[in-house]
């Protein structure tokens, strides 16, 4: 009786902490907070969905309502959001990564009044503003190894014969790489270098005297 009790117990528990996690964290009940609608016009959402966050300069300040495909090709995104913030004429909206391994987020820069010598107005409107799609980097640079792959495959061959040639020892490279010689000519120099210092190491107590000796005349 006492192990159905706890393994009863238990059961109650999760299922306590998952309502909390699934119900209370998101936000959906005892919701306080005021929305106000936005909408913006992209031409590319790079799978932005439904209930994607929306940030203001990285701050979390909406969630994306609906994504609309219109009858021009055009995207609306609509957007409901509870921060209040300035919109400024050189605004910028872009749907950006939320990691490199996926997740889509609408990033917000308002713009500034003053920038690079110039005045920007105040935006009022939040209607059908402009939007941005971040390229997909992953897309761009397999679609631009599929454009050079001759010049790939090439360089490639070229690195393959040049490293042949250094390991046959062929070339000042593969002689450096592959002679002894020049290692025990290497090896030689710098013995005789650090001689040369201690010689005149030595000699500097000398040279100082002579010159003191001299400066007194």
């Amino acid at each position: 009786m006492k192990n159905e009790i706890a393994v009863g117990l238990f059961f109650f528990l999760a299922l306590a902490i998952l309502s909390y996690f699934t119900i209370i964290m998101s936000g959906d009940i005892f919701e306080t907070r005021e929305y106000y609608k936005m909408t913006a016009i992209f031409q590319n959402v790079e799978g932005l969905d439904n209930s994607s966050k929306v940030k203001v300069n990285g701050v979390l300040s909406g969630f994306v309502e609906d994504v609309v495909l219109m009858p021009d090709n055009s995207i609306l995104v609509k957007l409901k959001m509870y921060q209040k913030f300035v919109l400024y004429e050189n605004y910028k909206i872009k749907v950006r990564y939320e990691t490199m391994l996926g997740g889509r987020f609408v990033g917000i820069d308002p713009g500034l009044a003053f920038k690079d010598g110039k005045h920007y107005a105040i935006v009022e409107s939040r209607a059908n503003l402009k939007g941005e799609a971040m390229v997909d980097a992953i897309a761009e640079l397999s679609d631009l190894i599929a454009e050079n792959r001759p010049n790939i495959y090439k360089t490639i061959k070229n690195i393959k014969e040049i490293t042949a040639k250094i390991n046959a020892g062929q070339g000042t490279l593969g002689k450096l790489v592959n002679e002894n010689k020049v290692y025990n000519n290497t090896d030689d120099l710098i013995k005789d270098l650090r001689e040369t210092m201690e010689d005149a190491r030595e000699q500097a107590p000398i040279t100082s005297f002579i010159r003191a000796a001299l400066l007194a005349f």
